[in-house]
């Protein structure tokens, strides 16, 4: 039997041949030009999904005037099957130890370089868009997206559809009411076009049941020393592992007020850090105190910060979360994106498939992307809250990408319905935390339950299922006990605590009135003294982005990429890494009489993914095998483990990145590789 090749040895040197291989990225051959045709209106082809699935006749409200500017439209084009197959290689290759180019991240420009569309080919289409009456904004960084500005009635002519308004759930909106059409020359590379509609994304969190206002009448709140506590964090902190150094993307669609943020971090006993804020380019986002979008980025600014607590937040946000998330990926803004917004994937293929591109280009630049993964349970096309689910099974995207973190839910099963002795102190740390140690975990499902003024709980539950999106059949990496065997991906991955009935999380924000409601410490100046407090699974994304900016630092990675193949991998290999959930399940009644949905169990399930995890135990399996103490075959289900700094990139940036080498050195090394080998035969 042959002894082991140590894996230093076994390509030369690991890091010399690593900026060899980062090289070798720059030197793949440059785009090739796409469009051979004219490219000409009266011969289109329609875009199939095109439409907003919310646009619906019986919501009509009338045309769009033709004389309203529209600023901001992007087309969006996907890479040729060649780049696909090389992008799908190289992602393999980047995850797998035993390749050269493990771990080895491109930056923006060699990306666009390499998987962009050619510069003839951005001359072409910003030539047709000025052809027919469009400014053009810009031509991003990626090479796959062109921004456009013109009249209503110009993209009506252009794309061949009409611009209608719409009425729906009491908010004003305006879509295209038809199919879109693109020249027919582009109909096979335009993935979609964003811009020509004002519906939203919604945020992922619940509002806490109105009994739950006061932890004066013994009930438990989390804070972020309660997580650490919890989910054994504080280990690392011991150890140096706070986030110092490193970089968090937050994306949103509000502004913020950073007094809310101010107060969050001094009611958790943290140190004041200031976010960065980044308004994406061409965007106007008004300040609306009070709403939704603004509690959704104070929580996922507070929580991300909260478990990485030196961490440097970037905020990017957009008047469409998904346009701050893109600007994140082309930018390269941190390693690690946390997003708590989603779509059902229903009627939205359009987006997913632009979605998509963008999250391989994260991926092959070394971002992890990390996402909620909804709260109607099984059901994710229906409303959360509403009281039945009509429209089957379904699921969240971005969650349901086989490129993104899903962070399902769960809830604590201490006992009590305030929590036992066992797992709480009597009072409150230094930090605001009581949680004394792990606390039983089993799914979150608080559909149905009583709401503590005489009403139920609509659909509240963790997000979770098949993917039907046609493209996303089951990763390679995605095996193991309680994986179903359905050619599909499932969702989610982790679960982290969710529950706005039972221990929900603390935040601050500002209300409708322009009043902070954190005044001392947690809580507001009201007559109860009340607590902000709320769940969903809109917190365990930002919370767990947090957590795996420590897992990085301690293994001193630059990035981590696609951590997927390497959870599924511990969760098989490694002991004590999650906390598998196996009671419970994410059922939701239906419209019809019967109930949808999956149950927890053993190992993997639709509801809890993996289930939660040991931070302290994940961060130091995460570690010993960046020393290179594991090893696996070249297939991707069996990689993902991270690098040391010396397999890292051989340059970094603020989300990784690879780094060119000269041509003679390149060439050097390639000798050098070759006169080993012939050595090695003789």
């Amino acid at each position: 039997m042959r002894s082991p090749t140590p894996k230093a040895s076994r390509y030369l040197i690991g890091p010399t041949l690593l900026l060899a291989s980062a090289a070798f990225a720059d030197a793949q051959a440059a785009s090739v030009n796409r469009i051979a045709e004219t490219l000409n209106a009266r011969s289109s082809m329609a875009l199939r999904d095109s439409i907003q699935p919310q646009a619906q006749a019986r919501y009509e409200a009338g045309r769009l005037d033709g004389d309203t500017v529209l600023r901001g439209v992007s087309l969006y084009f996907g890479l040729s099957a060649s780049q696909q197959a090389d992008m799908d290689e190289l992602l393999r290759q980047q995850q797998d130890p035993l390749s050269p180019n493990f771990h080895v991240w491109l930056t923006p420009q060699q990306y666009a370089s390499r998987f962009g569309l050619s510069a003839a080919d951005q001359d072409k289409i910003a030539a047709w868009l000025r052809s027919q009456g469009f400014s053009i904004d810009s031509v991003a960084a990626s090479g796959n997206r062109v921004s456009f500005s013109g009249s209503a009635a110009r993209i009506e002519s252009a794309f061949q559809t009409e611009l209608h308004r719409y009425q729906v759930d009491g908010e004003s909106h305006f879509a295209n009411a038809t199919n879109l059409s693109v020249p027919a020359a582009l109909s096979q590379m335009v993935l979609g076009v964003r811009g020509l509609d004002d519906f939203r994304p919604k945020p992922r969190f619940r509002s806490a049941a109105p009994h739950f206002t006061s932890n004066i009448t013994g009930n438990h709140f989390l804070v972020p020393d309660d997580l650490a506590t919890i989910y054994n964090v504080k280990a690392l902190y011991s150890a140096g592992i706070t986030g110092s150094n490193r970089s968090i993307a937050v994306v949103g669609q509000s502004q913020v007020n950073l007094s809310d943020i101010h107060a969050f971090r001094s009611a958790a006993g943290l140190s004041a850090r200031d976010p960065v804020v980044t308004l994406v380019p061409g965007n106007s986002v008004p300040l609306k105190n009070g709403s939704d979008d603004m509690a959704e980025s104070d929580i996922d600014i507070e929580w991300s910060g909260g478990m990485a607590p030196d961490a440097t937040i970037q905020f990017v946000y957009a008047s469409n979360v998904f346009d701050a998330l893109v600007y994140a990926v082309e930018h390269n803004t941190a390693p690690v994106i946390s997003i708590s917004y989603g779509i059902c994937e229903t009627g939205n293929s359009s987006t997913i498939a632009s979605g998509q591109t963008s999250f391989d280009q994260a991926s092959s630049q070394g971002q992890t992307i990390v996402s909620s993964s909804g709260d109607a349970g099984a059901a994710d096309c229906d409303t959360a809250g509403s009281t039945t689910a009509s429209g089957g099974l379904a699921v969240d995207f971005p969650a349901s990408s086989p490129n993104v973190t899903g962070v399902g839910g769960t809830a604590f099963n201490d006992g009590t319905g305030t929590g036992g002795t066992t797992y709480w102190s009597a009072g409150n740390d230094s930090s605001n935390g009581s949680a004394l140690s792990y606390i039983p975990e089993v799914a979150w499902n608080d559909t149905g339950k009583s709401d503590g003024s005489g009403g139920t709980i609509g659909l509240s539950a963790s997000g979770g299922g098949k993917s039907a999106y046609s493209k996303f059949t089951k990763p390679t990496w995605q095996t193991g006990t309680g994986v179903p065997g359905d050619d599909a991906r499932f969702v989610p991955d982790i679960a982290l605590p969710a529950s706005n009935f039972h221990d929900p999380y603390l935040f601050c924000t500002t209300d409708s009135g322009g009043h902070g409601t954190c005044v001392n410490g947690f809580r507001d100046n009201d007559a109860s003294t009340t607590l902000t407090a709320a769940g969903g699974t809109s917190f365990g994304a930002p919370a767990f982005a947090g957590l795996l900016t420590l897992v990085a630092q301690k293994s001193n990675a630059a990035g981590l990429g696609n951590i997927n193949p390497r959870l599924y991998q511990l969760a098989a290999s490694t002991a004590d890494v999650f906390h598998d959930i196996t009671s419970g399940n994410n059922k939701v009644p239906t419209s019809s009489g019967g109930s949808i949905g999956y149950n927890a169990g053993v190992g993997y399930d639709p509801v809890t993914g993996l289930g939660s995890m040991d931070l302290n135990n994940l961060a130091n399996a995460w570690a010993s095998s960046s020393s290179g103490g594991s090893s696996s075959s070249s297939s991707s289900s069996g990689s993902g483990s991270s690098s040391s700094s010396s397999s890292s990139s051989g340059g970094t940036s603020s989300g990784g990145g690879g780094g060119a080498v000269a041509p003679g050195l390149l060439a050097l090394l390639a000798s050098l590789l070759l006169l080993r080998r012939s050595r090695q035969r003789a």
